[in-house]
């Protein structure tokens, strides 16, 4: 699937394509919580394509953090952004599947907070950490996760 950007430039899916779409030099994308969910997130829900794409769809529950940097981390940045769908464990079920195959999983920490805009709760924000099968070791990689 391609989106055309302008008369000369098109993005593949594909990360080597997305990392040739930069930002300009000194510039950084680095939202806080409230733009990650305000606009962000709810443009994603709203079926709004980003451009660039600087935030990827992404299922990061099937990956360790490794796997994550190694194919998924923009040339110059230092924070991924991933819209994740949230698939559950078992069918019936509430709790979510984070269980990355052969590596580990990620769990949650503390509790979820509210994100405030103007106080109005516009949605939740979590921290999870990655744990890892082989010594059951938290790896020192650590997911935010933002939703509405």
């Amino acid at each position: 699937m391609q989106s055309q950007l302008s008369n000369d430039v098109t993005i593949n899916n594909e990360i080597e394509d997305i990392n040739l779409i930069t930002l300009p030099p000194g510039s950084r994308f680095n939202p806080n919580d409230i733009e990650l969910i305000d606009y962000y997130l709810k443009q994603k829900l709203q079926g709004v394509h980003l451009v660039p794409p600087r935030i990827q769809d992404v299922d990061v529950y099937k990956f360790s953090p490794q796997q994550l940097e190694n194919s998924y981390k923009f040339k110059g940045e230092d924070t991924m952004y991933f819209f994740t769908p949230r698939s559950k464990k078992y069918e019936n079920g509430q709790r979510p599947d984070r269980a990355v195959e052969n590596h580990g999983f990620w769990k949650a920490t503390g509790k979820e907070n509210s994100v405030m805009k103007n106080d109005v709760e516009i949605g939740f924000k979590r921290s999870l950490v990655f744990f890892r099968i082989k010594d059951f070791t938290i790896s020192g990689a650590t997911l935010y996760n933002n939703k509405v």
